[in-house]
């Protein structure tokens, strides 16, 4: 009896775990509190159901698993030097924590239900975002936030304006995908519009210039898988004409490009910067390269980069910010060049194993969450940003796992 009860906790507790990360694809794009809830949730599940040489097997044998763990290691390593306090250490690691949580879903093997599932909630939270953002600019909501910065000149909702327009950016590719996977014309018209609407809601609505290259880069994606390597010269060139009828057509896409251009220009890393967000960011890289030429090989330390900085700019009286708006400059500063060949080499292993892929559609929206991830790390701390950190971990988590052949046989 006590044989048969443990089983049966470990299969409910298995397929718990299974409906939490359906329900998390509809929270991270909206609700940070329900995320926490729901990550402790499978958690729980996890430890409870079971199967551990299985689940050691399928990481050890997956090569993104072992590349997360990889990078993890180092992070965790990195504790052990520079001049951050243990309050300051622990923090950056408990942030990187969610990395883990790749590795978790692949040796649950996931199934394609189980994804498929996750996906379309995630479809429906991010499209009932696009019609409260559109009813925000559109003057019909009268929602305003002064912490969000959300207002009818930038509809954001639930989210900050660059975290908006990273994750809307995707649901235009997520809405491709489920337009060109649906049997039923209206369905697909459906869709198609949806895709039409969060590409218009990034360009005109929404003021997160990050989301304008993360859906410049998902278009070329897919110019590139539909028609191959001839299709990305077609695919900036489409490109290259949308943003520039933005450009002439919206007042904020073109206020946001010419604020990029003029803070460039009139930068000079011997002045410090006043009120202006592309300086600064500037000036946070100028300074972060610095650190990183006095410190290549192991960085100042996971959590060290603020003591680092503020020793670097003291004397000038600069603020110091807690990242450099770099996930990659970020990643060196702490644990060195050999922290960023571990980021590269996760995105490389993840890339590599799109190609297993049994479904063109599952490939190709696999393949947009690296394009994602890689570029909003240019301009923004990801893996440490909780929205976008766990829009990464729990995708990648459940694109991988689904490519395992246990997972492929039990739909």
């Amino acid at each position: 009896m006590v044989t048969v009860s443990l089983e049966r906790l470990q299969l409910e507790a298995r397929r718990v775990a299974g409906w939490t990360t359906t329900a998390l694809g509809f929270t991270i794009p909206i609700w940070v509190v329900a995320d926490s809830i729901l990550l402790t949730l499978l958690v729980v599940c996890w430890l409870a159901s079971g199967e551990w040489k299985e689940r050691a097997r399928r990481i050890t044998t997956n090569p993104v698993a072992v590349s997360v763990l990889l990078l993890f290691g180092w992070l965790l390593l990195g504790t052990l030097w520079g001049e951050g306090s243990l309050q300051e250490r622990a923090l950056a690691i408990k942030k990187y924590a969610d990395l883990l949580l790749v590795p978790v879903l692949i040796s649950i093997a996931v199934t394609v239900q189980e994804r498929h599932r996750a996906i379309l909630t995630l479809a429906v939270s991010l499209l009932a975002t696009l019609l409260l953002s559109f009813g925000l600019g559109m003057g019909f909501l009268p929602l305003t936030s002064e912490t969000l910065g959300c207002n009818p000149s930038d509809s954001c909702v639930f989210k900050k304006h660059t975290t908006h327009n990273v994750l809307m950016a995707f649901g235009a590719l997520l809405f491709v995908v489920l337009a060109w996977k649906a049997s039923r014309r209206w369905v697909r018209w459906g869709w198609s519009i949806a895709a039409v609407l969060a590409a218009s809601n990034v360009l005109f609505l929404v003021q997160g210039r990050t989301g304008y290259l993360v859906l410049a880069g998902l278009a070329m994606l897919v110019f590139h898988v539909v028609f191959g390597w001839r299709g990305v010269l077609s695919a900036i060139v489409v490109v290259c004409g949308v943003f520039w009828g933005a450009y002439q057509i919206s007042s904020s896409f073109h206020q946001r490009v010419d604020l990029v251009t003029s803070g460039m220009t009139q930068w000079d890393p011997h002045v410090a910067v006043v009120g202006d967000s592309i300086g600064w960011r500037l000036e946070y890289v100028y300074h972060t390269v610095e650190i990183i030429q006095d410190h290549p090989l192991v960085g100042v330390g996971t959590g060290g980069f603020v003591q680092a900085y503020r020793a670097r700019t003291a004397q000038a009286g600069l603020d110091v910010p807690p990242h450099p708006h770099n996930q990659y400059l970020f990643i060196m500063a702490q644990v060195g060049i050999g922290g960023l060949g571990l980021l590269l080499w996760l995105f490389a292993q993840q890339w590599r194993v799109t190609t297993l892929a049994s479904d063109v559609t599952a490939g190709l929206l696999a393949k947009g969450l690296i394009v994602t991830i890689a570029i909003t790390c240019l301009f923004q701390p990801a893996l440490n940003d909780h929205t976008e950190k766990l829009f990464y971990c729990l995708f990648s988590g459940l694109m991988c796992a689904g490519n395992h052949p246990q997972s492929e046989a039990k739909t």
